[in-house]
């Protein structure tokens, strides 16, 4: 029995550190504004060469429009990039952002939904 209460003691203290070390990062990133989106490429030009991906598609160029690069591995136009946002987080924007592990976000019937027709059809 002594056995028993010093195990379960034990397996408390080793799981202790462990959940206050998981509460870090419990909550995801979100910003506002396109300057803390991750992975933009700040060398986009309209009509130039990119290397098409699922995740982290998005661009600036010399003047600071969002582009896309699209199926063809082109740079295309795209409707401003608000921030980095959560999937299926409320919205009411008519610009597009990303998620914080690179999903291209369109806000659509009111909530931020995953939208890959640039990448795919564009």
């Amino acid at each position: 029995m002594k056995l028993m209460a010093a195990a379960a003691i034990a397996g408390g203290l080793v799981a202790a550190p462990m959940i206050g070390a998981g509460t870090a990062s419990a909550i995801p990133n979100v910003c506002d504004g396109a300057g803390c989106v991750p992975y933009v490429s700040t060398e986009a030009q309209l009509g130039e060469f990119c290397k098409q991906n699922t995740r982290y598609n998005y661009g600036f160029d010399g003047s600071g429009n969002t582009l896309a690069c699209n199926s063809k591995s082109t740079w295309i136009s795209s409707p401003p990039l608000v921030g980095v946002r959560t999937l299926r987080s409320a919205c009411d924007s008519t610009g597009v952002a990303q998620s914080p592990d690179g999903v291209p976000l369109v806000c659509k019937d009111g909530a931020w939904s995953a939208d890959y027709w640039t990448m795919f059809y564009g």
